[in-house]
Parts: C-alpha cells; structure tokens; sequence
C-alpha cells in the first residue's frame, strides 16, 4: 500500500565531528527534546539511471529534484520488511511517497541485482506500475547503512535525527567508505524554528548518496 506524506516540511542538515555527539544530545535535553524511539540502524539501497541523473541533478544544485530508494532497518543482511521511497524535493522542503514490499532478504552486496529482481517483483505484484516503471528504467547505485537516534520536542513539531558510523559500499566498483562524521537532519514544519533555534549549528550541503557515491564510484573528492 502506497503511503504518501502529504505535505511538504523542512529539512535542513548540518555536519558535528563525533567526539561532540554526547555533549549535542544533551544539549537536545536541555532545550526540551526527548527520546522519540530507540536508536536503530537504517539500510539504504539508492536507485539511478545509467547515466546517474540524480547525482547530477543534485550536485548541480537543482532545487526540484527525486530521489529512490530501497529503505529497511536492523540487520543490512537478514530478511526484513523492505519500503520503496520516493523522496521529492523542493529546496528546503521535502516529502516521500512509500510502498511496503514485504520481507525480502539481501544475501551479500554480490547478489544485489538478485535482490533488486525482487523488489521489482513484488512492486509488479503489488499492482503499482508507476513505481515499477521507476525502478524498471534504474540500477542500484549506492548501499549505505548507519545508526540513528531519533528526537522530537514536546508538541512533536520538530524531529531531529543523529546518524553515526555512516558506511557505504558501491555495487559496481565494490568500493567502501566510512564517514567519521555524525549527520544531523532538522525536519520542522516552520521557517521561524530555524531562525530562533538553530543559529547555533551551521548549515551544511550534505547528501548521503552524492557523498557515498562521490567516494566510491567517481572519486570526487571535492563534495
């Protein structure tokens, strides 16, 4: 079943070294956030034509632009619920379109194009070919996975995730790379929440999947 977010919401990211993660979470405390859940790890399958139209449309900066992936959580090898994701974004702004696909099981990263076989499988079996025709005219590009911490204030108008021991793996180069840094995604629903409360973090052009990409696939030190 296709679960859409209604509505766009902001999303802004910024970048803290690791040895500042204990000393930001409780400062999140302080200011009135709380757990909203147990940390997780998140899995990440990213999805792109050959000619790699969503990295270059996020690189080039284009303020409208899609993303698709193949999200699942806990164990990056084990047989879970897996969700397909369109995620749509308009400069700051941001929403997804989901679809759960059953369980599926990912073996190894050298039995990916079996695993992507699936997921187109049971996106046909699900009646959604519009989606099938996203991911029918795309290859995997990117597996990542990290661990997440989630917060939220009191009126959950504001969420805040922490991601740490941020891994990549390219299906094609089988390339990998470890990101040292912890990334902070803001999602709030008011432009007036990050000019009264956030003036303390600086703003960061961060992509998990040009970063991963750009260090395993084309080298691109530079983003």
């Amino acid at each position: 079943m296709v679960e859409p977010q209604t509505n766009f919401r902001y999303e802004r990211k910024f970048i803290i070294p690791f040895n500042k993660l204990e000393l930001f979470i409780k400062s999140l405390y302080n200011e009135g956030f709380y757990s909203l859940h147990e940390q997780r790890k998140v899995n990440n399958l990213y999805l792109d034509n050959y000619d790699f139209s969503s990295l270059t449309q996020n690189i080039d900066g284009l303020s409208q632009r899609k993303k698709y992936r193949v999200r699942w959580y806990g164990s990056t090898f084990k047989n879970s619920l897996k969700i397909f994701e369109v995620k749509i974004k308009d400069e700051f702004l941001n929403k997804k379109t989901k679809l759960a696909l059953g369980n599926i099981k990912l073996l190894d990263i050298d039995k990916i194009d079996i695993f992507y076989h699936s997921i187109k499988k049971s996106i046909w079996n699900e009646g959604n070919y519009k989606f099938f025709n996203y991911v029918n005219s795309k290859i995997p590009t990117l597996l990542n996975s990290y661990d997440r911490f989630y917060f939220s204030n009191l009126d959950k108008s504001v969420r805040i995730t922490l991601d740490k021991n941020l891994k990549f793996t390219s299906p094609i180069t089988k390339l990998k790379f470890n990101e040292t840094n912890v990334i902070i995604e803001v999602k709030y629903n008011s432009k007036d929440y990050f000019n009264n409360n956030l003036k303390n973090l600086s703003f960061t052009r961060y992509s998990k999947y040009v970063q991963g990409t750009s260090k395993t696939t084309f080298f691109n030190s530079s983003y």
